[in-house]
């Protein structure tokens, strides 16, 4: 397997590079261009087409879906199943050390350009897997009987603090109710494109009466 990808010197010039098979031995630099045009904001969309145009094919058997939040780019790459089912696990284990400094590579420039955190993820059929995301504190307030919950889940040993018993609850919540959620997601990302199409650009100048 043989990655692509740039990098951009101190002058601001790009400058690309091969990964052979092994990540590790350097061939001779191809024509590649800049990877984004620095302090203009990109959609969803426009990452996802970006990102479909560079990444190898064995990264993305169809285009990788992005996800974004407040704090965060998710980027989850789409891969070919193996012929052995029993084989995903092994397989998104192998593509992501192999494709380990392509993946830094691309990160490095989105974060760079439009100003917020990327992690990665692979998804092989059903199978999902995320890699190392941040995390963040959130605070919440809870009255009496939602922090019993969370005692006795500590009591239990499910838990070791109220804090991991929370994010406990939430990861709960999530596996029971996946498909309402993927179903919410959905109906949330299909609002944001229509008010990406309806958005209207400013006008420059006084409209002109004859128009």
């Amino acid at each position: 397997m043989r990655f692509l990808y740039c990098t951009l010197s101190a002058s601001g010039g790009a400058e690309p590079l091969i990964i052979a098979p092994d990540l590790a031995r350097l061939e001779s630099p191809v024509p590649c261009p800049l990877l984004f045009e620095y302090n203009k904001a990109m959609n969803d969309e426009d990452i996802q087409s970006w990102l479909a145009q560079r990444l190898p094919p064995a990264l993305s058997a169809s285009p990788p879906q992005v996800r974004r939040y407040a704090d965060e780019l998710v980027i989850m790459l789409q891969i070919a199943p193996p012929s052995d089912p029993g084989e995903t696990a092994a397989l998104i284990s192998r593509l992501r050390e192999e494709s380990r400094v392509v993946r830094i590579q691309i990160a490095a420039e989105i974060e760079r350009a439009q100003n917020i955190s990327v992690a990665w993820g692979m998804r092989v059929g059903d199978a999902e897997t995320l890699f190392t995301s941040r995390t963040a504190p959130v605070m919440t307030r809870l009255a009496r009987a939602e922090r019993d919950v969370l005692d006795t889940l500590v009591a239990a040993g499910v838990a070791e603090t109220r804090s991991s018993a929370l994010a406990y609850t939430v990861r709960t919540f999530a596996a029971e109710h996946g498909d309402w959620l993927a179903e919410v997601r959905q109906a949330i990302a299909e609002v944001d494109r229509v008010r990406a199409r309806l958005r209207t650009r400013p006008r420059k100048g006084i409209p002109n009466v004859n128009e």
